[in-house]
């Protein structure tokens, strides 16, 4: 019977092989498989061997019994293997399968497509984004706009949609994409940006109402009337894991009191020390609720951060009511339902994430990983995802045996039940902008049109045709520049031409377009020879008229993808009958050569033309013949050298025959007169060459450098065509004459040495060294600096980047000085001024403290003889510059004198300036935070997320300081090294959960690198560009391929996954008697059918 494309049926099996007389001597394999029109047929690659199939063998007989059960796909993807392949007739569709598709993974970025399916399906969010006007952005510059471009896809495209523009608009860079980022604080920032965006528009207040709740911290004493409580906004709710059985445990825990007591009493105001009630309540719940499940915590006996895969299970609806306020709003029903589950699998170093979402109120679950949904059940959204423990496979040798589980959720969405219908409200065509839908029609129109251009380039082919005019208007080297960009000007025709074209035709469609009989030219083959040269090698015969270009191209150029041709013109009998030597493949005794002409006097060589050479002739017989070819009188004696290739030009010696010379078809011959010994010195004072030889090395190390300015000043860039063999001072002088300055006050920078640090002058260097590029016609980049002063004193300084933080630490600029050796604190001051620097904060001193910092902490603050030694012995120095605030005139002896610095969770990644900071003995920790919040510069929002901690030197403990009517001096004894740590997401610095500064600093410097290397093969590739189009074709398509074998790769690597997850199902058939332990009838139910 046919298959149709799309049937399929899933079916387990097992055959067994048994004694005829004793069926319990037996032996069984069991399967299962997906059967479609593909994969008609399943079984075992082997069963037994012929050794061992006699112990079943009676009378030459053995019995064979199959067992076949079908099973009834409800998911619709039963041990589907998703192998998307364009030869296959059945591939899985997502958008066809469930109604939605997914997100393209960039390398790193699942956690970010997992929470963006999370808020797509939270459409009264999607509305709102939907709200802000984005019609004047560009999307790769706009969070708003591009986020509804990608919930526009979501909604109407039926294949994965793309997420470049949305990291592009986060100033992300390739690089970025292949970093993981923590959830919590990416939907953090996301949610500010577009809380900002929303401002006066018709979504402003869409994600407070949304996600904003509010609870309130407070400490009640016991035994007296007081009570101390602080309401504030919470996005998203972190619950504890360890410790707790289930998301009610967790709740409880969260608002569970803490008894101040005994030594722990707190200090009530007007009352004095008191037993008290410490804890949190929520006084509102918001409609959506995030609630972050701490899978990541740090392990104080292991110094390091961990993931924590205990079992915690959740509900598929929780009733928030008994953790409100008693002053709480009750009226609409605190019951709430699991709308989504973000997952984790793998664990702190590395995994992979993915999301369980329910779109529709009353719909189906699907598993949403990466580019690809899929049907999921209760028993994956469930439990699949508590963590914990698993019950292993019961294969013959594994008796259920327990295995950790790596695979939990880590985010949960829900949504408040009395608000389902409003929030899951569908999300419209009149909900769309139209701007947005005009724009992305627009787009799709046109990359319509690019895909059928596309198309219709396999069934086309160029051709670049070259004539004795394209040879002759070449003045540099090899046979024509073969760019197409300079095609016009070199007269090279470049013909775009169906494959399927005959030769004949061509040549047909050639002489019309160049007024020429057919039978008065014949079209030569252009190669590229070893030598990386381009030059003549045999005319198409006149036999393949009815052959195809493609197959005149595979049979004659095989490793060209562009055809590149001369057309010669016949030479004519006397008779007036076109002639032509016969051609090379026949065994002509004549070769075609090609004649170049130098002029010492105006230091040029140029193509002129060629001529037919007997192959036996000596070269001076034909002298006057080159002659002739050159437009050189006949009196003159000349010298003739070949160009073998740019870097290999030899004198011929004429007493050879062309054959001993080794001379073939399309050689060059360059000729120029011989100069006599006054001539050849009266061009060498010149500054010329004297011989083609010598020219052509010459010309050969000719760079076209580009210049610009070291701080962009809007100048704008300029080329100089330079040579490598000059000087630095030599470069100097060309470039100083140029922009009108005094080459002793110019300085020329390497942009990529040192990451653009100023470096002294290339002493006996040469350009081609200074550059570091040993690749021809090459465009190059250099940096000048006009200076103050002339280029040997600047050097004899040095340079000094401060960066000043004034008013707050928070407001920095930076400013470079260049120094004496000999200066003192003073005139590193004098000079701060000198460039407009002022310190005039509120609460300052006008006195300046001038300090370097080491992996984010404060390092040393100088004085003036620790300033004279560093600034004697290095030539840069970079350091930070604040005043000094009033309250360190105004220390007293209790208090105390203390290092502040800034970091993101764990202590090692730190971030900001860190300061130095007063600890007044008697002072409340809410004053202490005001005054650390003035030194900080933090607003109010962003100071409210800040956790106080102290931190030990060796950072073994870290102690976090929450009350504020505690004092610092009371939370611990402090030690040497003891610091106050300030926890908060760093907003201005993209870094990983595990990034530190020191990680940041190599992350920057690999960054350069990779800029390095990245305009190292922009050289390469624009090299390559010049020397033959043909290796950019073939480069393209090698890539073509490549890509096209890594997505096979990975699509295959994913099926072998998947399969895996679902290969145990039935290890277990063979021991237990050829029989299945399964529901009876034809049907299994939802949590069966994996």
């Amino acid at each position: 019977a046919t298959i149709h494309a799309e049937e399929y049926a899933c079916a387990q099996f097992v055959i067994c092989l048994s004694k005829p007389s004793d069926p319990t001597q037996f032996v069984a394999l069991a399967a299962h498989h997906r059967f479609t029109s593909d994969e008609s047929d399943w079984g075992f690659t082997s069963f037994l061997s012929l050794e061992n199939l006699q112990n079943y063998l009676e009378e030459e007989s053995v019995r064979v019994t199959v067992i076949v059960r079908v099973i009834k796909d409800a998911s619709g993807i039963l041990w589907h293997n998703f192998v998307n392949q364009t030869y296959l007739l059945i591939s899985y569709d997502s958008k066809k399968v469930t109604g939605c598709v997914g997100l393209q993974n960039q390398g790193a970025t699942c956690y970010m497509n997992s929470l963006f399916q999370s808020l797509y399906f939270t459409n009264s969010f999607r509305k709102a984004v939907y709200q802000i006007p984005t019609e004047n952005d560009s999307p790769t510059k706009s969070i708003a706009l591009a986020l509804q471009r990608v919930f526009y896809n979501l909604q109407f495209i039926d294949t994965a949609v793309g997420t470049t523009e949305l990291t592009k608009s986060f100033g992300w860079d390739s690089l970025e994409a292949f970093r993981q980022h923590d959830v919590q604080e990416f939907n953090r920032v996301l949610q500010d940006n577009l809380e900002i965006k929303m401002k006066n528009t018709p979504a402003d207040g869409a994600i407070k109402n949304l996600f904003v709740g509010r609870m309130k911290s407070y400490i009640k004493c016991i035994n007296v009337d007081y009570e101390s409580s602080r309401s504030e906004d919470y996005y998203d709710i972190q619950l504890n894991v360890k410790g707790c059985k289930n998301l009610e445990d967790s709740f409880k825990d969260y608002v569970t009191e803490e008894t101040l007591e005994g030594e722990n009493k707190y200090m009530a105001e007007g009352y004095g020390l008191q037993d008290a009630k410490k804890g949190v309540i929520f006084e509102n719940l918001p409609p959506v609720l995030h609630l972050q499940l701490k899978r990541f915590e740090y392990d104080m006996m292991r110094d390091m951060m961990v993931k924590i895969n205990d079992r915690h299970e959740f509900p598929l609806d929780i009733d928030l009511e008994p953790y409100l306020a008693p002053t709480a709003d009750r009226s609409d029903g605190h019951k709430y339902v699991l709308h989504g589950v973000l997952v984790h699998s793998g664990d702190l170093t590395g995994g992979h994430y993915f999301a369980f979402v329910k779109p529709k109120k009353d719909g189906k679950w699907f598993k949403f990983d990466d580019d690809r949904v899929i049907p999921a059940s209760l028993k994956e959204v469930l439990e699949e995802n508590y963590g914990g423990e698993q019950q292993g496979a019961h294969g013959l040798n594994m008796r259920g045996r327990l295995m950790n589980r790596f695979t939990n959720a880590y985010m949960l969405v829900y949504i408040r039940e009395c608000m389902l219908d409003e929030i899951l409200a569908p999300v419209t065509e009149q909900d769309i902008p139209k701007h947005l839908v005009t724009r992305i029609e627009e787009e799709k129109r046109m990359l319509e049109l690019k895909r059928k251009e596309k198309e219709e380039q396999m069934y086309y082919m160029k051709i670049l045709l070259a004539t004795r005019e394209s040879f002759r208007k070449n003045r540099g080297f090899d046979f024509a520049d073969f760019d197409e960009r300079n095609a016009a000007q070199n007269n090279i025709s470049v013909l775009r031409v169906r494959k399927d074209q005959t030769f004949g035709a061509f040549k047909a469609e050639v002489a019309q377009m160049r007024g020429i009989p057919e039978n008065e030219f014949r079209l030569w083959l252009l190669v590229n020879r070893q030598n990386r040269t381009v030059r003549l090698d045999l005319p198409i015969p006149d036999e393949e008229p009815d052959s195809t270009l493609e197959e005149v191209r595979q049979r004659y150029a095989t490793n060209q993808l562009t055809l590149r041709l001369y057309l010669e013109e016949a030479s004519f009998h006397e008779n007036n009958i076109p002639i032509f030597p016969p051609a090379p493949q026949t065994g002509s005794t004549f070769a075609l050569i090609f004649i170049k002409a130098f002029s010492p006097e105006y230091q040029t060589l140029c193509g002129m033309g060629h001529f037919y050479a007997p192959k036996d002739a000596k070269i001076h017989t034909v002298l006057d013949k080159l002659k002739q070819v050159a437009e050189f009188d006949e009196s003159l004696e000349i010298s003739v050298y070949e160009e073998i290739k740019p870097s290999m030009v030899d004198l011929v010696d004429i007493n050879l025959t062309f054959t001993q010379a080794e001379l073939q078809d399309g050689d060059i011959l360059c000729i120029q007169r011989t100069l006599q010994p006054e001539e050849q010195e009266a061009i060498l004072r010149g500054g010329g060459q004297v011989s083609v030889d010598k020219f052509l090395d010459y010309e050969l190390g000719k760079l076209l450098v580009t210049f610009a300015p070291r701080v962009d000043d809007g100048t704008p860039e300029f080329d100089l065509l330079l040579h490598r063999e000059m000087s630095y001072e030599q470069v100097a002088v060309i470039l100083a004459d140029h922009i009108n300055v005094d080459p002793d006050r110019l300085r020329v920078i390497n942009p990529y040495y040192q990451g653009k640090i100023p470096q002294k002058r290339f002493d006996g260097q040469k350009l081609g060294k200074i550059v570091s590029s040993g690749f021809q016609n090459t465009r190059l980049r250099l940096l000048y600096e006009k200076l103050d002063m002339s280029l040997e004193e600047m050097e004899s300084r040095c340079l000094v980047n401060v960066t000043v933080c004034t008013p707050t630490l928070k407001d920095q600029h930076p400013v470079e000085l260049l120094l004496s050796r000999e200066s003192t604190m003073k005139d590193l001051l004098e000079a701060l001024v000198a460039k407009n620097v002022t310190f005039e904060s509120q609460s300052g001193t006008r006195r300046v403290r001038i300090f370097d910092t080491m992996h984010g902490k404060f390092n040393q603050e100088y004085d003036e003889q620790s300033w004279k030694t560093i600034i004697s012995e290095r030539p840069y120095i970079k350091v930070l510059a604040e005043e000094v605030p009033q309250e360190e005139m105004n220390m007293t002896e209790q208090d105390l004198f203390i290092d502040v610095f800034h970091f993101q969770r764990i202590t090692n990644h730190t971030h900001s300036v860190p300061f130095k900071f007063v600890l007044k003995e008697n002072e409340l920790l809410e004053d202490t935070k005001k005054r650390l919040q003035l030194r900080t510069g933090l607003e109010d929002k962003e100071w409210n997320k800040v956790k106080i901690n102290i931190v030990s030197e060796n950072e073994q403990e870290v102690c976090l300081v929450s009350d504020d009517q505690e004092t610092l001096f009371e939370t611990r004894v402090y030690q040497a090294g003891d610091r106050i740590g300030l926890d908060y997401i760093d907003k201005n610095t993209r870094t990983d959960r595990n990034g530190s500064e020191r990680d940041k600093q190599i992350i920057a410097d690999l960054e350069l690198r990779n800029q390095e290397l990245s305009d190292t093969i922009d050289l390469l590739i624009q090299t390559v560009n010049t020397q033959t189009q043909d290796i950019q074709d073939l480069n393209q398509s090698w890539q073509a391929e490549l890509d096209r074998r890594e997505q096979k790769h990975q699509e295959e690597l994913l099926a072998l996954k998947l399969t895996h997850e679902k290969e145990i199902v039935l290890l277990n058939l063979a021991h237990e008697q050829v029989l299945w332990d399964l529901p009876q009838g034809s049907e299994t139910s939802e949590d069966e059918w994996l």
